[in-house]
């Protein structure tokens, strides 16, 4: 059987290939996604992971007092036995202006500044010099590249909120990754006033000298190490931040493996859709193998062989792709993010994952046409009409229609609130019987939908032939069309939920923000606090709210805490009270309303607070707030009690969330606005937004998540493509005869294109039908079900939906573009022969 299995595969090598390239498509997603995920994991450990000359570090505690460690501590840390020295991290931001006049900066990654360190082996100077005065400044060769500019041009960084007038004196290069990070080193005086002006930092790298163990170094410095701060081996700090990157990494691999999966998930339609077919048409040649002798068994398993092989080569196809694909997301990272990934690693589990994906899916999307296989008895030799039996199709349409209302059942109880534990799951179980359950009834759904939209076209007798064709096989029609109907479901879904997001943002910002301008960076808090009395100091200027953030914990778990004046507040943002009072903070805390349903407090109860490194405190609850687009930290304390604990930071790790800016009713809005843009500029990275702008600019995030989506999910529409080219190819050569004989008797190759093309946009609507219908409607379900999580305003796409239809149409024309051609160059009298 393995020399029949072999000559089967050569005998119908065409349409076993069309079949290897949605296997292909398929499992290259999944390589693809492994290729990225280990990619952006070796870029950030390279990144993170401690330089081999770092035996030891010195750091805070997770549950210090300290603001930080003194300078001087590095002193007596290079007086430890088998210390060759100790220096501070001397870090933070800083952005340097290019020869344009704007920000040197790669998307959204970030722009640092490190002291020069002449020994440090990870940074060598390869052109000019070291920097010898605060006026000088030495830059990584890629930033420099970046910049347009050359050693001994002028220019200026703003390190920590601070412009300082410059020369570039030097080029370095760095082993370590940048990832598209922009890089200065900074002359160590002016590092030493910019990122530790109280004279503290919160570390130190510790050196050992040659032949001193890592751990030997440790506890030499020990007992050096003040209280509230810990010595640790260097390889202890690397491992620590590999786990933290591989477990915030975790979300991203899952992230693009959903889409791996959706992929296969089109890509098994289209298998199982393509082994149907073959079994269909070679029903004589299987049912000759049982008359000769052959068993069920045998013929299961040369079908089955046949899958594995079109497995095994597309998925080796698929990795090569993948590669490929990968390589090609990088760029799009790069320019959406500014994240610059290294390298395309190949590891062995993106290897195995790919093969034993692909061939498994492949062998179970086989396995039901092999048992129609071996089912044909040897009797059906003598005939070859394998048509779905009417009962078969109501009996599929029964079934389907059953666990397609069973999960409607399923949603309807968490829309009315009738589940409360676990609702996302029990919704997303739902949806998912409903979707199984049109695919299931699908069959019997087409041949009423397809007739309709071929109407227009049955008028004269070639749009009738189309018409029937294309209702001949509702089962391989469905099939063919749930393919495309699994990627536009997923494309209606995440439209509705996303346009819903946007207009819930902007409906919340419109109502929130009642001043006038807003200065922002558009990223992270980086604004520096010094910009707030410069901008409070400009004439027309009624009052200016600053919104400082930074990393903090609330009851031990990380969050994030922003600060805000009382007394200004409320005439610059318009809050709901839940609970409390807004008009004092003192020591308390103000939390959103599903912060305090997180974790399960009200006003007067006490929950531990850490602002940045300074002491944990118990701070009590003042208010609860509606849950806000613009005081979005998960706990909001006093600009005091922010002050106070993040004096150590210089400015590292903390800074303005928001500028927000009142002008006065008889001021000139535009000039005072041209002011406030004059001072912003002198920090090259901030913008200057009046309410529609900040508005507008609160939902780009969003469009631009959309827009990745929307090209990951475009790899299963390409693949749902596939298919009908696949089944068209397919149903071609199932009806070589006939179209032999519609040729003989005068139908021309027009015509036939016309046949061809007419059954495949019914098929591509059909599918673009069902798929909008069910991804509108599991995305009005998502957005009801997220209303209390901030999705308050339901929007539909329709421009969307209409561009989804008008497309699924042209992706027919498209589809019946090659199986087209290929009926026309059947030749009429072989074709009439035709077995």
């Amino acid at each position: 059987m393995l020399r029949v299995t072999l000559a089967n595969v050569r005998g119908h090598l065409v349409r076993l290939l069309l079949t290897g390239l949605a296997v292909m498509l398929g499992t290259a997603f999944v390589a693809g996604s492994f290729v990225l995920t280990d990619s952006i994991d070796e870029t950030f450990s390279a990144i993170f992971a401690t330089s081999d000359s770092t035996d030891a570090v010195v750091r805070l505690t997770e549950d210090t007092e300290l603001g930080g460690l003194n300078l001087a501590l590095a002193d007596e840390l290079e007086q430890a036995d088998g210390v060759e020295r100790a220096i501070p991290a001397l870090q933070g931001n800083a952005v340097m202006q290019g020869a344009d006049g704007t920000a040197v900066r790669s998307g959204g990654a970030p722009a640092f500044g490190f002291a020069w360190d002449p020994d440090d082996p990870s940074v060598r100077l390869v052109d000019g010099r070291a920097p010898e005065a605060a006026d000088e400044l030495v830059v990584e060769s890629t930033t420099l590249e970046r910049s347009g500019l050359a050693l001994g041009d002028e220019t200026v960084v703003v390190v920590n909120g601070t412009p300082v007038d410059v020369t570039l004196v030097g080029e370095a290069t760095n082993d370590t990754p940048t990832a598209g990070a922009a890089i200065v080193l900074l002359e160590p005086e002016l590092a030493r006033q910019q990122f530790a002006p109280t004279g503290q930092v919160q570390s130190f790298t510790v050196t050992g000298e040659d032949g001193t163990s890592q751990q030997e170094v440790v506890d030499a410095v020990a007992p050096l190490v003040p209280g509230g701060a810990e010595a640790v081996t260097g390889q202890a700090q690397a491992d620590e931040t590999q786990d933290a990157l591989s477990e915030a990494l975790g979300f991203v691999t899952a992230f693009l493996l959903v889409f791996a999966g959706v992929a296969l998930f089109v890509g098994a339609f289209i298998i199982f859709n393509t082994f149907s077919m073959l079994v269909a048409q070679r029903t004589r040649e299987l049912a000759l193998l049982r008359a000769v002798g052959a068993s069920r068994n045998q013929v299961t398993l040369s079908v089955l062989g046949e899958s594995l092989l079109v497995g095994l080569v597309g998925s080796v196809a698929g990795l090569g792709i993948g590669i490929a694909l990968a390589a090609g997301l990088q760029q799009l990272i790069s320019t959406l993010f500014g994240l610059d990934l290294a390298g395309l690693p190949v590891n062995a589990r993106t290897v195995v994952a790919t093969l034993l994906v692909g061939v498994v899916v492949t062998a179970l999307a086989a396995v039901l046409p092999a048992r129609r296989a071996s089912s044909v008895a040897p009797v059906a030799a003598m005939r070859d009409d394998q048509a779905l039996p009417r009962s078969a199709v109501r009996a599929r349409a029964l079934a389907g229609l059953a666990l397609a209302a069973v999960g409607a059942a399923a949603m309807a109880l968490v829309l009315t609130d009738t589940v409360t534990e676990q609702p996302l799951a029990v919704l997303g179980t739902g949806v998912l019987a409903v979707f199984l359950g049109v695919a299931v009834a699908s069959p019997a759904v087409s041949k009423p939908v397809v007739w309709l939209l071929t109407a227009p076209f049955a008028r004269g007798p070639v749009g009738r032939l189309a018409q029937r064709n294309g209702l001949r096989n509702p089962r391989r029609t469905a099939a063919t069309a749930s393919a495309l109907m699994v990627g536009l479901a997923l494309v209606g879904a995440v439209s509705v939920l996303a346009s819903s997001a946007s207009s819930s943002v902007a409906d919340i910002v419109e109502d929130e923000f009642l001043g006038d301008l807003v200065i922002s960076d558009g990223g992270a808090p980086t604004v520096p606090l010094t910009i707030t009395q410069q901008v409070a100091g400009i004439d027309g200027v009624e009052a200016v709210l600053p919104l400082p953030s930074t990393p903090g914990t609330v009851d031990g778990e990380d969050g994030n805490v922003l600060a805000v004046d009382p007394g200004t507040l409320p005439g610059l943002v318009d809050v709901t009270v839940v609970d409390g009072s807004l008009e004092e903070l003192g020591d308390g805390v103000w939390l959103s309303e599903s912060d305090t349903e997180a974790w399960d407090v009200a006003v007067g109860d006490t929950v531990e607070v850490q602002v940045a490194t300074g002491a944990a405190a118990g701070r009590e609850v003042l208010a609860v707030f509606e849950d806000s687009q613009i005081l979005a930290g998960d706990v909001v304390v006093s600009q005091d009690v922010y002050d106070a604990s993040t004096a150590a930071l210089a400015g590292q790790g903390q800074g303005l969330q928001l500028l927000l800016v009142d002008v006065a009713d008889d001021a000139d809005l535009a000039a005072v606005r041209a002011d406030v843009t004059d001072v912003a500029a002198e920090y090259l990275t901030l913008s200057v937004l009046d309410s529609e702008e900040f508005t507008s600019s609160q939902t780009e995030q969003i469009n631009t998540v959309l827009g990745l989506l929307y090209a990951l999910l475009g790899l299963s529409l390409v693949i749902a493509t596939l298919g009908v080219v696949n089944t068209l190819a397919l149903s071609v050569v199932e009806r070589t005869r006939e179209i032999g004989l519609l040729r003989a008797i005068g139908l021309t190759r027009g015509q036939l294109r016309r046949v061809v093309t007419v059954e495949s946009v019914a098929t591509t609507v059909f599918g673009a039908m069902l798929g909008v219908v069910l991804g509108l409607a599991f995305g009005i379900a998502l957005q009801q079900a997220l209303q209390d999580d901030g999705l308050s305003v339901l929007s539909v796409p329709w421009e969307t939906v209409l561009v989804v239809l008008v497309g699924s149409a042209v992706v027919g024309v498209v589809a019946a573009l090659l199986p087209a051609w290929r009926a026309t160059r059947i030749d009429v009298l072989r074709a009439i022969t035709t077995e």
